[in-house]
């Protein structure tokens, strides 16, 4: 039983030293990361875009690390990530209706809702195919910001190669997108009335809402995890929104919405100075 509690101190001493093969005080490594983020908007993200859910999307970067000892470094790091959310937000109705028998039409009404565009749709579509007609129910899908974040964190060594970061970071978003689904339909009336023509589809279209969320310098406070692994670097990071994500046209903050992002990236080590 003692040759094999020493046989098992002797296997975790080597394993510890194989994980946690830090870089001596002076060291610089190069490290790009490719990984997966997860964003939503937080606060009055309803308000807009209506019932919103998270999206995944891909994310890639690169970091420096300065070793200010043999366990803490100093981090810079560069990255583009794609944020945004999944929307359920309902824009519009519209229906216009053609007058018999001078086929002149008028338009009766924009209908605003915030749910069940489907089912506001099969309705338009049963009362246009009985009384002619045209209409088309929008909604958006999702929201994308296409994104640059830059910033610098603090590195501390835990255990055998876990690390604890924490720093300051900006993001600024560089294109902003609203992507829409519309539904369509209409009927035309031939001369005795009868409604002839039917048809319906689709159409899917994107909306630039830089208005909104351009020129916007977004403020956060990345906490994470590192687990380096030979020169694998494995990470987990929360971002913790410090700052409003939106603006009106004219500037001031008028919707309360925040980032929420927690990604998951892995990097490759490569030394520029090793010490």
């Amino acid at each position: 039983m003692k040759k094999l509690s020493l046989l098992f101190i002797a296997v975790a001493c080597l394993c510890s030293k194989v994980a946690n093969a830090q870089d001596g005080k002076g060291s610089i490594n190069f490290v790009p990361y490719v990984g997966v983020n997860y964003s939503d908007f937080s606060c009055d993200a309803g308000y807009f875009f209506g019932k919103t859910s998270g999206k995944v999307n891909l994310m890639a970067g690169a970091r420096f690390e300065f070793q200010i000892t043999s366990n803490s470094a100093v981090i810079a790091d560069l990255n583009y990530r794609r944020l945004g959310t999944t929307s359920e937000m309902f824009l519009m109705s519209g229906r216009s209706i053609p007058s018999i028998p001078s086929n002149l039409s008028k338009s009766v009404g924009i209908i605003l809702d915030r749910s069940n565009p489907v089912g506001i749709f099969e309705d338009l579509k049963k009362d246009i195919y009985l009384n002619g007609g045209s209409g088309a129910v929008a909604s958006s899908t999702k929201v994308t910001l296409d994104c640059i974040t830059f910033g610098t964190q603090f590195k501390q060594g835990i255990v055998a190669g876990l690390s604890a970061r924490a720093g300051v970071e900006g993001t600024f978003s560089v294109a902003e997108k609203m992507h829409t689904h519309t539904m369509y339909c209409s009927a035309d009336i031939d001369d005795k009335g009868n409604v002839i023509n039917k048809s319906e589809g689709d159409s899917y279209g994107k909306e630039d809402v830089g208005d909104i969320f351009s020129d916007h310098l977004n403020l956060a406070i990345p906490l994470g995890l590192t687990y380096d692994y030979k020169n694998f670097s494995f990470n987990a990071t929360y971002h913790l929104p410090l700052t409003r994500c939106a603006k009106d046209e004219c500037g001031r903050d008028e919707y309360y919405m925040k980032h929420q992002a927690f990604d998951l990236t892995i990097g490759y080590r490569l030394p520029l100075r090793k010490r």
